[in-house]
């Protein structure tokens, strides 16, 4: 039994307001509520989603800007005993409603000002043209999705009693609800804490999306060692020189951002005439880190450590590397070793652990509980046997690397259809099938591309000629993707391409640059 599987991550936050009641626990649009306020919010709250219904158990959506409301309701929810997920205002209503019926989400939260977008969101998924809603404190709604009558039973333990869902990408073109338990997210929380030697003294700046697994370390290993959470506005993302403003005004001590954030600050945001002064502790994860900029950034950062963190969403981080000051762009950079609590293997082919190329295995206290689909739960993992000859219920990652023999993993890429957009997990599939529900669209391929376009995906388009152009499939994606998940580039086609077998020959459409 690990250490954390008591632990109830808005116990974090409690614990942290008994130690430090008067400490700054979260700045954000102007204002800083102390840990005593914070948990104080957080109990009304809790207790007015009970008299509205709410129970142990229940599945909750929280739809809000990244805010203090967002927050409240993520911690709130999560204190009633609501499994909870973090939902983006950002995307488009008809994607958020399939991630409710994919969850499961009877309730959805709602700040004033997403409040319209949670009842767009709450009508797709079928709660009707008026669905039931009622006022809460601090700013916060709730909308109901499903009557009490049509709540899914509820899960098995540990998260009969709630739990954290975090959405994927999904071959499908569904999201897929990846359900965390308390103890799962607490596990890393805690360990992250300590690794990076956070105290009650350091401010910690919140830069992702609150859907992104990044913000389990900015929200709870922040509460876990009593330390103010620093919520960047999202409008800076996109401005890497006024990220380093922020990072340099909000006197941020610890940051975790993905590599793309950072080489952004390094090539158009002038960290290197700028840096930060009260920087002490750098972390990054969701991507691998281009060897160059890696390396100047090293120079840059001197004594302040920079920590690689590696692991999908449904290990939350499951190694890490402390990447040594000397490290230099011609060596290979590792994902390091496994954290404390978890075990990571490389099994080939055959199942069994190889000394060279094999995807990557995970066993451990990080791993989640398994794929919210039409919501109902379901595991993913099988029980493997690890090279020390432990069977294990193991997470098979999708991601390829050899292990050596003191522990450190290296990464190979990947075996299916998935890339990395700024941290983001995308399978391509979910957007093939987004451009097939199209209604001009009779045929449809999506691809990474090679060189010169390496790093981007295409969608090659082949349709009925009536609304076939670039511009209006585009448009037609908006209403149904993410901002982050639309193609570089669609380019329409009279026929795809096919291989000697007669399907898609997709490696032709990925090496073609028209």
């Amino acid at each position: 039994m690990s250490d954390t599987d008591d632990v109830r991550l808005d116990g974090l936050l409690a614990a942290a307001a008994r130690r430090h009641p008067g400490r700054p626990a979260l700045t954000a649009q102007g204002r800083t509520w102390t840990y005593a306020e914070l948990d104080r919010a957080v109990g009304e709250l809790a207790r007015q989603l009970a008299e509205a219904g709410l129970e142990p158990g229940d599945r909750v959506g929280v739809l809000a800007p990244k805010g203090p409301e967002a927050v409240l309701g993520i911690y709130a929810a999560l204190r009633a005993g609501a499994v909870t997920a973090p939902l983006d205002v950002a995307d488009p209503p008809v994607r958020t409603a399939h991630m409710v019926r994919g969850a499961g989400l009877s309730l959805l939260l709602a700040s004033d000002r997403s409040l319209a977008g949670c009842r767009r969101a709450a009508e797709e998924a079928g709660a009707g043209p008026e669905p039931a809603e009622g006022v809460l404190e601090h700013g916060l709604n709730w909308v109901r999705t499903l009557p009490a009558a049509q709540k899914p039973a509820p899960l098995p333990a540990p998260t009969d009693r709630g739990g954290y869902v975090l959405f994927t990408s999904g071959s499908t073109g569904r999201p897929k609800g990846v359900l965390l338990s308390h103890a799962n997210v607490a596990h890393f929380a805690l360990w992250a804490a300590a690794e990076l030697a956070l105290t009650e003294t350091d401010r910690v700046g919140s830069q992702a999306a609150l859907t992104f697994d990044l913000t389990t370390f900015d929200l709870f290993s922040t509460a876990a060692a009593g330390a103010c959470a620093v919520l960047m506005p999202d409008v800076l993302r996109s401005f890497p020189r006024d990220v380093v403003g922020w990072l340099r005004e909000q006197r941020i001590t610890a940051f975790y951002a993905v590599p793309s954030l950072y080489q952004g600050m390094l090539e158009r945001g002038g960290i290197d005439e700028d840096f930060p002064p009260s920087l002490r502790v750098a972390a990054f994860a969701g991507e691998p880190f281009a060897p160059r900029p890696l390396e100047r950034y090293l120079r840059l950062l001197g004594d302040v450590p920079l920590y690689n963190l590696y692991g999908p969403t449904e290990t939350n981080v499951c190694t890490y590397s402390r990447v040594p000051a000397d490290w230099t762009a011609d060596q290979e950079a590792t994902i390091g070793r496994a954290v404390e609590g978890d075990v990571v293997d490389v099994l080939g082919e055959d199942g069994l652990p190889t000394d060279g190329t094999g995807e990557i295995h995970v066993a451990g206290a990080t791993v989640f509980q398994g794929y919210l689909q039409d919501g109902a739960l379901t595991d993913p993992t099988r029980t493997v046997r690890f090279r020390d000859g432990v069977a294990r219920r193991a997470y098979a990652t999708g991601d390829f690397g050899r292990i050596t023999a003191d522990g450190r993993v290296f990464l190979r890429g990947r075996g299916d259809s998935q890339v990395k957009r700024r941290g983001h997990r995308i399978d391509l599939l979910d957007v093939e099938s987004a451009v097939l529900s199209l209604p001009h669209v009779t045929a449809a391929a999506v691809v990474a591309k090679e060189d010169p376009h390496h790093g981007e995906f295409w969608a090659y388009v082949q349709s009925d000629g009536d609304g076939a152009g670039a511009e209006e499939t585009l448009a037609g994606l908006r209403g149904l993707l993410p901002l982050r998940m639309l193609p570089d580039r669609v380019v329409p086609t009279a026929a795809l391409p096919v291989n000697a077998r007669g399907k898609v020959d997709r490696r032709a459409l990925a090496a073609r640059t028209d």
